[in-house]
């Protein structure tokens, strides 16, 4: 199941979408250094510009959408997410109202980070900080 999920590692047989030129010449950076891992973060905007299509069709006029995404270092590169996503959502057709940043507590999540500091641990370097995206659908 979980190459079905959003950003899964699994690129074969995925529609890549046609992304804005931030979140393009971020996954072009990427690639640069790691075409697989440039490959799989398409796929994670990909789907998530496909995700965010869906959110503007069912979404009544005059309302809006808050999508919450973690920060990602891939191959020691921040894909700035946040920004990416904002980006992906305004080209859908949102109006971005604002990217808030918000601290994560290690010790109050769900994804363990372990009981010691180990700034070696991949999962340690990037659980820090979460964005919350508020998107707008106008009438």
């Amino acid at each position: 199941m979980r190459k079905e999920y959003i950003g899964g590692e699994s690129v074969q047989n995925i529609q890549f979408e046609t992304l804005p030129d931030y979140a393009e010449n971020m996954v072009l950076k990427l690639s640069e250094t790691d075409m697989k891992k440039g490959l799989v973060l398409r796929r994670y905007y990909s789907e998530m510009k496909q995700s965010l299509k869906e959110m503007l069709r069912v979404l009544k006029p005059d309302k809006a959408a808050v999508v919450v995404v973690g920060s990602s270092s891939m191959r020691e590169t921040d894909t700035e997410t946040g920004k990416c996503i904002a980006e992906i959502g305004e080209q859908t057709g949102f109006k971005l109202i604002k990217i808030g940043v918000r601290d994560l507590d290690r010790n109050k999540r769900m994804l363990p980070a372990g009981n010691q500091i180990n700034l070696k641990s991949q999962i340690q370097q990037r659980m820090h900080q979460e964005y919350v995206i508020g998107l707008y659908k106008h009438s």
